[in-house]
């Protein structure tokens, strides 16, 4: 027997990365990214469903630039939240369990502990404002999800911290980071790897594993740290050596306000599905030899 797995937002970073993971045995995936699937059309996501007919969703789908949604929150609230509320209706409508990926970002990062799954939101910009609505709607929708909640992922693939970073060490000789604010850098391939296990307990009836989850790299850190941690890496491969600064927020002019404080607590997905915290600096080996054996980085 096949299990037909739905995966949309195919080209984004998670998409890839589940694309370049060995497919486990009975599985047929079904890629849709931009081109062939626009969420936010009710009707084309609702024909996209009753055309391919999933044995489950995984949605890693949606408008993740923050500064972007700040500045266009409709377009936010359209990829966020109605067309995750859709989705999610199309698989109670047709008993499809759902995957969906959300982000740490809908909490306010006021706390000084790790955030538990069922702790308060309090999102304090328009992504994460979206990202907590697309979430509440799903919950409302579908008794059969998942919600994943991840955090600053990155990877070989696309824009993220990690290739922004690397065009910054390419371009500039002295680079200022922001030293105040702490969150969890979580590699795309370990957030696939995670998606993989869970998919995989769905479809084999295990009932006890629906809900909300987080799962996130570990030490928490700063974006300065972590910067510092790519030039590390990132030293084998180039000659730059630019010089790496700290900087508090207030000295960045972004659109959005971001946490303050944005750890999460892995402890549930680790009792339930079995799943280990990932280092993150072992993610960043990995994707900077990723990226220079696909030809994919500039040194």
């Amino acid at each position: 027997m096949t299990n037909r797995i739905m995966l949309l937002g195919a080209a984004g970073q998670v998409g890839q990365a589940l694309q370049s993971l060995e497919t486990p045995q009975g599985w047929a995936f079904g890629l849709y990214g931009r081109r062939e699937l626009d969420i936010t059309d009710p009707s084309a996501l609702r024909d996209a469903v009753q055309t391919f007919k999933p044995d489950l969703i995984i949605n890693a789908a949606g408008l993740t630039n923050v500064d972007a949604a700040e500045q266009d929150s409709d377009a936010a609230m359209a990829a966020n939240f109605a067309a995750p509320a859709n989705l999610a209706a199309q698989c109670s409508s047709n008993d499809i369990p759902l995957i969906h990926l959300s982000t740490d970002y809908v909490f306010d990062g006021d706390d000084a502990v790790p955030y538990q799954p069922d702790d308060g939101m309090n999102p304090v910009n328009a992504y994460g404002q979206s990202k907590m609505m697309g979430e509440e709607a799903i919950r409302h929708e579908l008794a059969w999800h998942v919600i994943l909640r991840v955090s600053s992922v990155f990877s070989a693939f696309n824009r993220n911290i990690l290739t922004n970073t690397l065009k910054l060490i390419d371009e500039r000789d002295e680079l200022r980071f922001v030293d105040d604010q702490r969150g969890c850098p979580t590699p795309a391939l370990d957030v696939a790897r995670a998606i993989n296990v869970i998919a995989a307990a769905i479809l084999k009836g295990q009932s006890g594993g629906f809900g909300t989850f987080h799962f996130c790299g570990a030490p928490g850190c700063t974006r300065f740290e972590f910067t510092k941690a790519v030039m590390a890496s990132y030293a084998r491969y180039t000659t730059r050596r630019p010089r790496i600064m700290p900087a508090t927020s207030s000295e960045f002019a972004h659109l959005a306000r971001r946490p303050t404080y944005s750890i999460m607590d892995c402890s549930k997905i680790r009792r339930v599905y079995g799943l280990e915290q990932p280092q993150w600096q072992d993610g960043l080996t990995a994707a900077l030899r990723q990226m220079f054996q696909s030809g994919s980085a500039n040194a």
